[in-house]
């Protein structure tokens, strides 16, 4: 019983340091500036650049949710223990992925542009990277927790891509010839 229950508080855990909605575009911009610092520090080898980088976004994304987004109707089928590990995997996989994007950093700049209210308890904060050679957006989308009144990154979109939906896509055509256990294995 006592595993249950710390295992479902680890399952609904999401960071104590959310965000309030009027200081979405604030906290988003100087998070992005301590990443480019980071990123520019040339006394920090390439692995401490990783580990303070990941640390200064972590704290405003909700892996849970993306997690269970991106294995759609197949989360609520799963055990506990099997959440529990598919959170722990998804989430390495997530950072993995935001630390490869991190490697290809070459001094651009990125501008905050517009934060939008889709609905109630949905807000994009749109950003433009700027390159030598190219400019692309890359769209943070929040979500509104009810117990907090706080707002977490559920979602990405890179040029028009959603990071999620992408996993999630991929997760049901692995699914559908593959076992749930062969996909943790693969992440």
């Amino acid at each position: 019983m006592f595993k249950k229950i710390i295992l479902l508080w680890l399952l609904s855990v999401v960071s104590i340091y959310a965000i309030e909605e009027q200081n979405i575009q604030k906290v988003m911009d100087s998070k992005i500036r301590e990443v480019l610092s980071i990123l520019k520090d040339k006394t920090l080898s390439q692995s401490r650049k990783e580990q303070k980088s990941v640390r200064v976004i972590d704290d405003v994304f909700d892996y849970n949710t993306m997690a269970q987004i991106s294995l759609g109707n197949r989360w609520t089928s799963l055990t506990n223990n099997e959440k529990a590990q598919f959170l722990n995997a998804f989430e390495r996989k997530i950072k993995h992925s935001y630390l490869d994007k991190l490697r290809l950093y070459n001094n651009q700049k990125v501008i905050i542009k517009e934060l939008k209210k889709a609905r109630s308890n949905r807000i994009t904060l749109e950003t433009q990277v700027i390159g030598l050679d190219d400019t692309y957006k890359v769209i943070y989308l929040f979500y509104k927790k009810k117990q907090t009144n706080q707002w977490y990154i559920y979602d990405v979109e890179l040029v028009g891509v959603s990071i999620i939906q992408t996993y999630r896509k991929q997760f049901s055509e692995f699914l559908s010839t593959k076992s749930f256990k062969q996909l943790l294995e693969s992440l």
